[in-house]
């Protein structure tokens, strides 16, 4: 399942250590997410992964896989809409011998149904096989044999699928039928690969020059375009040879110059792949061993003008060490282009490592990155790569770090989060409030939620609750990430009602003199937002609703007095207290004098009526006859009652 150029890169890891780059710098945003496992049972193993990204954005997978001594290595199928899960593989071959099945390949059409080709050994001899789902994978059609020459070997399938046509199915594979003179077939299916039409050779070369690792893709104008390895000049080395279709293969046109490399020496350019956009660019990646100090590198070229002919060579690779970059992937989708390949820049420490460069016209690359995030002597081989319309990554590899013989994979999500933390909420102090991010989405999904509730605290997770101590507006802030690390933040008001109660300070028991001003304070009173109003009621029918006020008390005596506190929410709290009123002994003083004087005066009063009385009385006695005295005897002798307070007789009437 390895190929034997991947034996040799690991057989020169020793060497290479010294060459070993500085470490990385932790990634850019946004950067490749973590790293997951694709092998599932009933796969034990897996290797040779092909991955196509679909319009409906989900990432198809084939790879083979060791199921068991029954049946052997077969071919299997599983998908995924985010990079992270995968579905349980479904086995595609449905032979039941233990015959390998290896190498697939897998192609979409408009319609996001899956074709599968792969080299199949179940009749003794390496064929090309293929089958198609039309249920997305669920199950897969009976198995067809491509090459109807089933001479000597075929290996090395690449297929595509018509834009237009979704019957018309195109394969190319490595083909030995001529023993010894390896060559470049072609055949197609028009009915959904039921069956397929009759191969031809690719290659126009007659002799015994080995040509193979061929590549194909299909323009948006349904023109058939092929790259291959290609030996054919002697004291040239392998160089990358192209060929375009415009008659479903029926016959085949080549550039100007044959050659896609531009270098005039004998060094090999070998593994080709390619890609073509919707606006019809070609774009072609290879393994190239041009230059003596940093060879073999990552090389690639463009075709502008429908493969007539093919620009300057660009170097993608940005080391510059003579480590090895080798087993290109190439894909091109949404005006974004994008090669992964395997790479020994870190041999020694991290063994061979998956990196990867993106470019926006395939004649300038990005820094590249590294996709496997596993930091072990493990190795990683076979890249394969897919992009779909807004530009995200999708990238699968043959991975040795677990079991030894698996697929991992990882995405590079380029689409921003939506932060949504909800409508604003209203609750009350010292009661919990619910925060929910549920809403919040990611095209591949979100990894990481984080709270700012707005009072110097703050959560992680997508839901949960906070309790605000102090009433109040607040401004809560939701920060989304995604596994590239994309982010965005929203936020939302809280509102905290002022659930508590101010505390009133400024009664307290006091004690004063009647008609002595007494002093009340209630301005120390607290609350947790503000007090904004007073009321005393002072016990004897008066108040004051001021923090502070004087009230003199008019007679002595114990009154219930009361303070009130209101803050601005409504809350309120009373106190009681006691004030007592004692009497003055001035005033006592003042009062019993005053009676005296009131007795006193009463007396006088009454001595003055009695002498007024006595005064009539004599003078009523003063104006009678004498005869009358005289004859009238004297009263008998009383004592004298000095309260006799009874009137003077009256006066005698006229005759």
């Amino acid at each position: 399942m390895v190929p034997i150029i991947a034996v040799i890169a690991l057989l020169t890891v020793a060497v290479l250590a010294v060459f070993n780059s500085a470490a990385a710098a932790a990634p850019a945003t946004p950067h490749f997410g973590p790293n997951v496992m694709i092998t599932q049972t009933p796969a034990y193993t897996a290797g040779n992964p092909s991955i196509a990204v679909g319009s409906d954005g989900v990432a198809y997978l084939a790879f083979a896989g060791w199921a068991g001594p029954t049946t052997g290595t077969d071919v299997f199928f599983t998908k995924s809409a985010n990079g992270r899960t995968w579905t349980p593989p479904v086995r595609v071959n449905n032979d039941a011998t233990a015959f390998a099945q290896t190498n697939p390949s897998l192609a979409l059409d408009s319609g996001n149904n899956i074709s599968i080709a792969w080299v199949d050994g179940r009749s003794g001899n390496q064929d090309i096989w293929f089958s198609r789902s039309t249920n997305g994978g669920q199950s897969f059609s009976p198995n067809v044999l491509v090459n109807l020459v089933t001479t000597n070997a075929q290996t090395e399938v690449r297929i595509a699928v018509d834009p237009v046509d979704p019957m018309l199915i195109h394969a190319v594979w490595t083909d030995t039928r001529v023993a010894g003179n390896p060559d470049i077939y072609y055949a197609n299916s028009t009915d959904g690969g039921l069956s397929f039409n009759p191969s031809s050779r690719v290659n126009n070369d007659a002799g015994a020059a080995e040509q193979g690792a061929p590549a194909i893709a299909v323009a948006a104008n349904r023109d058939v375009h092929v790259v291959w390895r290609d030996a054919r000049l002697v004291g040239r080395g392998t160089d990358i040879y192209a060929a375009r279709s415009t008659n479903r293969g029926g016959s085949w046109i080549y550039p100007s110059t044959a050659w896609v490399n531009d270098d005039s020496g004998s060094v090999a350019q070998q593994e080709p792949t390619l890609a073509i956009d919707r606006a019809g660019a070609i774009y072609v990646a290879w393994t190239d061993y041009r230059s003596g100090t940093t060879a073999p590198d990552i090389y690639a070229a463009r075709s502008t003008n429908g493969g007539v002919s093919f620009g300057a060579n660009v170097k993608v690779n940005d080391d510059v060490g003579p480590v090895w970059q080798l087993q290109p992937s190439l894909a091109a989708n949404g005006g974004k282009i994008v090669v992964a390949w395997a790479d020994m820049r870190t041999g020694g420490s991290t063994n061979v490592d998956i990196y990867a460069s993106t470019s926006l016209d395939g004649l300038t690359w990005s820094a590249n990155v590294k996709l496997n995030d596993d930091s072990s002597a493990a190795s990683q081989f076979q890249p394969t790569v897919g992009i779909d319309s807004t530009g995200d990554v999708f990238a699968a590899w043959f991975d040795t770090r677990g079991s030894g013989q698996d697929v991992y994979g990882t995405v590079l999500d380029v689409v921003a989060p939506v932060s949504r933390p909800g409508a604003g909420s209203t609750g009350d102090q010292g009661a919990a409030i619910v925060f929910n991010a549920s809403a919040s989405t990611d095209n591949l999904g979100i990894a990481s939620y984080a709270w700012d509730f707005g009072d110097g605290s703050g959560a992680t997770g997508s839901t949960g609750s906070h309790t605000y101590a102090n009433a109040g507006m607040y401004t809560a802030a939701l920060t989304v990430w995604d596994y590239s690390g994309n982010s965005a933040m929203s936020t939302m008001t809280v509102t905290v009602r002022d659930t508590k109660a101010p505390v009133p300070l400024g009664g307290g028991d006091r004690s004063v003199d009647e008609t002595q001003s007494l002093f009340f304070d209630a301005s120390a009173s607290t609350d947790n937002v503000g007090v904004v109003s007073y009321a005393w009621d002072f016990g004897d029918g008066s108040s004051a609703s001021t923090a502070t006020a004087n009230h003199v008390y008019a007679h002595p005596g114990v009154y219930q007095a009361t303070l009130t506190v209101t803050d601005a929410a409504g809350n309120s709290a009373t106190s009681s207290f006691h004030v007592t009123v004692r009497s003055s002994p001035l005033l006592g003083w003042i009062e019993i004098l005053a009676g005296i004087v009131a007795v006193l005066t009463i007396a006088v009063i009454l001595l003055g009526w009695m002498a007024w009385g006595r005064r009539k009385r004599n003078e009523k006695e003063s104006g009678r006859p004498s005869a009358e005295r005289q004859a009238q005897p004297p009263p008998p002798p009383r004592d004298s009652d000095p309260l006799d307070m009874s009137f003077p007789p009256a006066p005698p009437k006229d005759p």
